[in-house]
């Protein structure tokens, strides 16, 4: 009887030692994930401050400022508009 004693007080320390095992596993891989999911955080907020600066790149007031001020566009005092000609039958297709 005594040898049944010491074969389960074994076996329930190694189940406890198992146990304490996989919760060290699953602390371990729970802080591996908290690391990524800040580190996405961090690389959306990242990607929302670059989309930000795109869409006021690409805003025709800002275009329009930068071809006048820095390109020297000037608008012209009257506008032209040209129409295309009509070509003959012996023009080119």
């Amino acid at each position: 009887m005594p040898r049944l004693g010491w074969g389960a007080a074994i076996t329930v320390v190694a189940g406890l030692f198992a146990l304490a095992l996989l919760h060290a596993i699953i602390v371990d891989r729970q802080a591996t994930l908290d690391s990524l999911n800040e580190q996405i955080e961090d690389v959306r907020a990242v990607n929302d401050r670059l989309r930000l600066n795109v869409a006021r790149a690409e805003a025709p007031e800002r275009i329009m400022a930068e071809a006048r001020y820095r390109l020297g566009m000037v608008e012209p005092d009257r506008r032209i508009y040209l129409s295309p000609l009509e070509l003959g039958g012996s023009g080119a297709r």
